[in-house]
């Protein structure tokens, strides 16, 4: 099929080549009649420096290159996008790729319209002895012996000119319509810039909204349970159910302000110095939390502080998940040049490692931001039979 539609784009460039044919044959003996009736005069040499100048010329027109970015895309290279005009060395092989394109489109569409009627007449001379029989050896010279092999030949060496001519505008299409290294290069760095900026914000909106929906669940779980025999929790519930669905709302928002690269204030991000509250709200969910901190939060660099309070979340958030209620112990440790924060469970119903068999994303994710903050992860079974998560990270710098 390749060949195929590189064939028709060859064919087309024939017949697009047809009005500068024109031109040599009919306008340049118009323009000139003295000259051609000189028998002195190179009038094919004439015709084709006036056809060939005529071309040059036309191979520089924007309309040309809109023309091939339709067709090569379709019929050369799938999938190949035609570079913008941004240089002079574009714009040249732009005009070369049309002289080129047109170039073997005559030859080849001349083979294709010539090869295959004179192949059927030479077969035909070399097993009749009719009229087209003495019409071709006439004009070949040839006995009849010799017409079936020339005619085999004729056949295939058009096979062969139009399977060269094709792969040569197959090889040629990207490297003289397509943009240069450098761009690609640039396209490519983009690329996986973007790539990493969404990975980053599915991370974000995994462990932010994750963990709102799972707290909001059990809340309104135990709401549900005991909204008559414990009104006034059901009350609590439903107030921190209010409260984390609008912290939700507000990260959401900030998510979809990256997505349409707002400029305008965000509300500020989660640090360790929220921690106290993140731990409160799980209370408030049933889960029973203790906090550990040792050392100054407020010394730690501003993006490791962000980084790890999502990682405490996520973690909480899969106790709760996956542990249920079970009493769970959050540690953080700051030292000179590094910190530790430290999230582990003790055994629940659907036991130590339910965690890391279930197939989510929240241990990718927490993995995934620990190798990009340059620290070490450690996940596995804990001292009681739970689950533990240890984190150590460089602390940075808060200058």
């Amino acid at each position: 099929m390749v060949l195929v539609r590189r064939w028709v784009y060859l064919v087309l460039g024939g017949a697009l080549c047809a009005p500068y044919l024109l031109l040599v044959v009919v306008a340049v003996p118009l323009a000139f009649p003295g000259l051609v009736a000189n028998p002195g005069t190179p009038t094919v040499a004439l015709g084709s420096l006036a056809g060939g100048t005529v071309l040059a010329a036309t191979a520089f027109l924007p309309v040309v290159r809109t023309l091939e970015a339709a067709l090569v895309p379709h019929l050369v290279s799938p999938g190949l996008t035609v570079a913008e005009v941004r240089t002079g060395r574009d714009r040249w092989l732009g005009a070369l790729w049309f002289v080129l394109h047109l170039t073997l489109g005559m030859v080849t569409s001349l083979l294709s319209v010539i090869a295959p009627p004179a192949a059927l007449g030479l077969i035909l001379a070399a097993v009749t002895d009719g009229t087209i029989a003495g019409e071709i050896g006439s004009v070949l010279d040839l006995g009849r012996g010799w017409a079936a092999p020339v005619a085999v030949g004729l056949i295939a060496g058009t096979l062969l000119v139009v399977w060269a001519a094709t792969s040569l505008m197959g090889w040629a299409a990207p490297r003289m319509l397509g943009p240069d290294p450098e761009t690609r290069l640039a396209e490519l760095e983009a690329r996986s810039r973007e790539l990493t900026e969404r990975a980053r914000l599915a991370r974000e909106l995994h462990d932010s909204i994750g963990h709102a929906l799972t707290v909001t669940t059990l809340q309104a779980t135990a709401a549900r349970r005991l909204v008559r025999s414990d009104p006034d929790f059901a009350e609590e519930a439903l107030s921190a159910i209010e409260q984390t669905g609008r912290l939700a709302v507000a990260d959401l928002d900030d998510f979809l302000g990256l997505l349409r690269e707002e400029t305008s204030p965000r509300s500020p991000q989660p640090t360790l110095a929220d921690l106290d509250e993140l731990v409160v709200e799980h209370r408030r969910a049933g889960l029973p939390v203790t906090l550990r901190v040792d050392g100054d939060v407020r010394c730690v660099a501003a993006v490791i502080s962000r980084e790890v309070f999502r990682i405490v979340q996520e973690s909480l958030t899969n106790v709760h998940r996956h542990a249920g209620s079970v009493p769970t112990t959050v540690g953080l440790e700051i030292g000179a040049s590094e910190l530790t924060a430290s999230v582990e469970n003790q055994a629940g119903q659907a036991g130590p490692v339910a965690s890391a068999d279930r197939g989510g994303h929240g241990l990718a994710g927490v993995r995934e931001r620990v190798e990009l903050l340059g620290g070490q992860l450690r996940a596995g079974p804990g001292h009681e039979g739970g689950w533990a998560v240890r984190v150590t990270v460089p602390k940075g710098s808060t200058r």
